[in-house]
């Protein structure tokens, strides 16, 4: 697979509504438990902490094969 074929591919998992959903529901419920895990539990604030790290990464890597993709566009004065 080619970069713009896997740009592609990637733009449409990232407009697929079943994704976005899971995605943000992942990533607001580790916030939510964030808020909630006692300041003295280092272990489950890392833990919330990861899932919201690893969403982002996730999504930055999509983001990322997105553009890869995309045709350069040329220097210069036009």
């Amino acid at each position: 697979m080619d970069k713009a074929q896997l740009a592609l591919e990637a733009q449409r998992v990232k407009d697929n509504e079943a994704f976005q959903e899971a995605m943000t529901y992942l990533r607001s419920n580790a916030l939510e438990a964030l808020v909630r895990t006692p300041a003295t539990d280092a272990e489950a604030i890392r833990d919330h902490q990861a899932v919201v790290r690893v969403v982002d990464d996730f999504l930055a890597r999509i983001d990322a094969v997105i553009r890869n993709g995309q045709p350069r566009k040329q220097s210069g004065i036009v």
